[in-house]
């Protein structure tokens, strides 16, 4: 009976830390509503609403620009919750300017506890809406995130830089989802670097994470590290 109630107890810890790792912050773009298209931001296990369950801490800290290369500049975006039957919730905010851009979206969850250790959980996202090779230089970096996915194309080949502050990270790993199913997890060399290449033409998306190790205080929480995740959706290849 004893083991019993420990294993039960184990599998209940797995089962809410699952819960929580499975959750990032994602941004997609739906061309078809509002005059340039509207971006609806999740926090889920996918890019797609859910029910939105733990949007509840992020009320007060979720920050959200468009940049474009005619404004280069990030520029703050108004956001509005919105609900679905049955059970979903997301958020989102009509864009003022067709593409090419880039929409850059971060938020502060707070403190969350892992097992015993409470760790400070932020998350960003982006979605870069561009159609060539130029645009994409343009708008590929994202000075306002401290962590950040660069995407550099040449044809079907795809270079995607990871950086903590401005600066490579090495040995990061960057999870890859495609069309067809397809899914590949890449580590970055000590450039901060991946390689891949591009199978089937749509929406790839790009996920890190980085760990500081640095014990501090959340309002009234502590907190013993500092946990960053980052997603980056875009349409590869590129037409031009």
């Amino acid at each position: 009976m004893v083991q019993r109630i420990v294993l039960l107890m184990v599998v209940g810890v797995a089962f809410t830390h699952s819960i929580a790792d499975a959750h990032y912050l994602w941004v997609k773009i739906d061309q078809g509503n509002g005059d340039h298209g509207t971006a609806n931001i999740y926090f889920e296990h996918s890019a797609a609403a859910g029910d939105g369950h733990y949007l509840d801490p992020f009320l007060e800290s979720k920050t959200t620009w468009i940049r474009t290369v005619a404004e280069i500049e990030p520029k703050r975006l108004s956001l509005v919750e919105k609900r679905a039957e049955p059970d979903k919730r997301w958020v989102e905010t009509p864009l003022p300017a067709k593409n090419p851009r880039s929409v850059d979206s971060y938020w502060l969850f707070g403190v969350y506890q892992y097992g015993k250790t409470n760790v400070l959980l932020h998350y960003y996202a982006r979605y870069l809406d561009v159609d060539s090779h130029e645009d994409l230089h343009e708008l590929g970096r994202a000075d306002q995130m401290a962590l950040d996915m660069v995407p550099h194309d040449s044809g079907r080949k795809l270079e995607l830089r990871v950086l903590w502050n401005g600066k490579p990270v090495p040995d990061s790993v960057v999870h890859v989802r495609g069309p067809k199913g397809y899914k590949h997890n890449f580590t970055t060399d000590k450039r901060g670097i991946v390689r891949l290449t591009i199978g089937e033409d749509g929406e790839y998306s790009f996920r890190t994470s980085f760990e500081e190790q640095k014990a501090g205080k959340h309002g009234e929480e502590q907190y013993e590290s500092i946990r960053h995740t980052a997603t980056l959706m875009m349409t590869l290849p590129l037409s031009e």
